[in-house]
Parts: C-alpha cells; sequence; structure tokens
C-alpha cells in the first residue's frame, strides 16, 4: 500500500492480489483530518457489495435505508448487506469510519451464513458473526479493529486475519470464484450450472443466499460499475463505454446509471473526481 494513501484522510484502497476474489475494497474517512466544510452526508447507491463498517470515532445516524425514511442510530461495528436502494446517513463532525467491502458471495462463503436476509439492512455485525468454534475469533477480530493505531493497521489486520480464511474457502469453492472473474454474467452462471448439476432455478436460490441478491442484479450492478469506471479510468465517452459493456445505446447505458447510482453517466465521471464527496465510493479514485 502507498505510503501517502495509508496516510490520507479519505482513501479507497484495494486488497493485496490473493484477497481480490474476496475484499472489494478498504475506505476510510477522518472528517477531523479533513478541510472544513467537508459534506458529512454519505449517500450510498445500489450496490452487491457488503459491508464491516467500524466507528472509530464519533457516531452515524441512517436517514434512509431500503428505498424508505429511516432514523437509526448505526451500531458501531455495523455490517451492511446487498442494497437495492440507496441509503442515506449522516456523521457526527470529527467523525472517523472504517469499511471493508466484500466481493458479492465472498463474505458468506467465508462464514456459511445465508446474506438473503441481510438485503437492504444494517446490522450489528458482533449479532450476526459466525457459530460455532470460529465465533471467538472473528469477535477478537472486530474487537482488535477498533483498537488499531491507525487505518493502515486496520488494513494490515483485515488480511492478516482474512488471508488463510479465503485461500481455504477459494479452494473449497473454486467454481464461484470463476463465475466472479467472469462478473456473473449469464455464459458463466449457465457453465457452473452445467457442471454441478443445479438447475437454473436451484442456481438462482443459491445465488440469492450467497449475495442476498437474484443473479441478474449482481450482473446489472457490476456492468454499470465497470462501464463507469472505463469512462473514469479510459476517459472513454458515455457511448463507447455502453457499446463496449453490452448496453443496447447509450440511452440504456443512461436509463441504468439513472436507476442504480440517481445521475446520468456524464454527471457520474464529474462527480467521482471530486476529492470532498462522500458518496459512490467504488467509483473514486481514492
Amino acid at each position: 500500500m502507498p505510503a501517502d494513501t495509508i496516510h490520507s484522510a479519505s482513501a479507497v484502497q484495494a486488497p493485496a492480489p490473493a484477497l481480490s476474489g474476496c475484499v472489494r475494497a478498504y475506505i476510510w474517512r477522518d472528517l477531523a483530518a479533513l478541510p472544513a466544510g467537508t459534506p458529512r452526508d454519505t449517500r450510498v447507491p445500489a450496490s452487491p457489495y457488503p459491508g464491516l463498517l467500524w466507528l472509530v470515532r464519533g457516531a452515524v445516524l441512517l436517514h434512509e435505508c431500503a428505498g424508505q425514511p429511516a432514523d437509526q442510530w448505526l451500531p458501531r461495528t455495523a455490517l451492511s448487506g446487498a442494497h437495492r436502494h440507496a441509503y442515506h446517513s449522516t456523521s457526527e463532525p470529527g467523525g472517523d469510519f472504517f469499511c471493508l467491502a466484500f466481493q458479492p458471495g465472498a463474505l458468506a462463503l467465508l462464514t456459511g451464513r445465508d446474506l438473503q436476509p441481510l438485503t437492504d439492512r444494517v446490522e450489528d455485525a458482533h449479532d450476526w458473526l459466525p457459530a460455532g468454534p470460529e465465533r471467538a475469533p472473528w469477535q477478537a477480530w472486530l474487537h482488535a479493529m477498533h483498537g488499531a493505531p491507525d487505518h493502515g493497521a486496520r488494513v494490515a489486520l483485515c488480511e492478516a486475519f482474512l488471508a488463510p480464511r479465503w485461500a481455504a474457502a477459494a479452494h473449497e469453492h473454486a467454481p464461484w470464484l470463476r463465475v466472479h472473474a467472469a462478473r456473473w454474467e449469464r455464459p458463466a452462471r449457465q457453465a457452473l450450472a452445467q457442471a454441478l448439476g443445479w438447475t437454473p432455478r436451484h442456481l438462482q436460490r443459491r445465488v440469492h443466499q450467497l449475495t442476498g441478491l437474484r443473479p441478474g442484479e449482481v450482473e446489472r450492478m457490476l456492468r454499470a460499475e465497470t462501464a463507469l469506471l472505463a469512462m473514469r479510468d479510459a476517459n472513454a465517452s458515455a457511448l463507447d463505454a455502453a457499446l463496449h459493456h453490452g448496453y443496447a445505446d447509450q440511452a440504456h447505458f443512461s436509463r441504468e446509471t439513472r436507476a442504480l447510482y440517481e445521475r446520468p453517466p456524464a454527471a457520474l465521471k464529474v462527480h467521482t473526481l471530486l476529492p470532498a464527496t462522500d458518496a459512490d465510493w467504488m467509483l473514486r479514485r481514492g
């Protein structure tokens, strides 16, 4: 991890390569270290990524979740599932948080837990921990993250805890990793079902358990994100991004981004280059 990223007050950091199939990103934001007037609001768009959130300092009030108004203080260690709707929250002044975003399906493979009940929900992570012998190590890790001296140390704790567990899960569930590598596209899902002798209906139920979403929803969200990242990183036009990522035309791409991100592609491209924003995390440069 570059030193400037470790010491940044706000960052989106990729995991070590060995954990790329498990972790989508580490995200942190220390409002006390950011310029005065930095927005304290966060509006997270629809996303296939479950996440663990540690409130290192201060509290966060959830205003909107599951497409409905909410008035809920987040737990100090919160777990969010995949979400079909944007959720909106506000941090107290001077707040500091660290978030671990998991790849679709990874948290379920690590824990053996069904993620479907977590969709569009935020829960206390300690209440959701795996049962049996694994519960104590997970509990200890969640506590250790709060006591870490800085966010760089938190990244190191995540990787030390997750790496051996993910290596075992990846070995046991290798066919799912091939689906993930293909960004959950239909041909890869069909190949998996055929290899395992599953009906399409059984595959759909299993994906729902692993991700909290229907297979097509995961594919749809990942496709939109990939196309938007092409606009950001390769300076692709909205038309080129649309045509190279399976959309019928630019209008189709625009409708999808408005539905998922509440903005058209061009506006999202500008928005994600603004360092002070606290939303659409996966589209930011970091």
